[in-house]
């Protein structure tokens, strides 16, 4: 049995694993822009997102800067109990997430909004953090 070829594919298979888990993580991360419509008077959420790792543990609450303050609305953002649904990987289970909601004024126009979310982990997660991520969103309220 040729030990150096079965050492040398697990090896590469693990890291197909990593870097395919990796990528389906980084998918989750907000986009640098989101651009959404929405009617006066309207509320939305901008964006939806739970905090946990593909091992099915808590990576921790989610952090929120707003960095500049809409012209024609409100953001504001909401920690949620994110319920993974059935059918899904840790179906049923529960973790830390963020909701980033835009409430829509009475006047219509294009508002600008730039935030920042972040993703810590917990100190027994071995996944590290992924750093703040800036996030620019228009919003046409029409």
């Amino acid at each position: 049995m040729d030990t150096t070829g079965i050492t040398l594919r697990t090896m590469a298979f693990t890291a197909c694993v990593l870097c395919a888990s990796a990528a389906q993580a980084q998918a989750a991360y907000p986009p640098p822009t989101i651009e959404v419509d929405v009617a006066v008077g309207q509320k939305i959420a901008i964006w939806i997102q739970p905090n946990y790792s593909v091992l099915c543990r808590s990576l921790g609450q989610p952090t929120f800067l707003l960095e500049s303050t809409p012209a024609l609305g409100a953001v504001s953002p909401e920690w949620i109990d994110y319920t993974v649904p059935n059918g899904r990987r840790c179906e049923t289970m529960r973790f830390p997430g963020l909701i980033v909601w835009y409430q829509a004024g009475q006047a219509a126009g294009t508002d600008v909004v730039v935030w920042t979310v972040g993703f810590p982990r917990e100190l027994t997660s071995r996944v590290p953090s992924s750093g703040d991520h800036r996030v620019t969103t228009t919003i046409v309220v029409r």
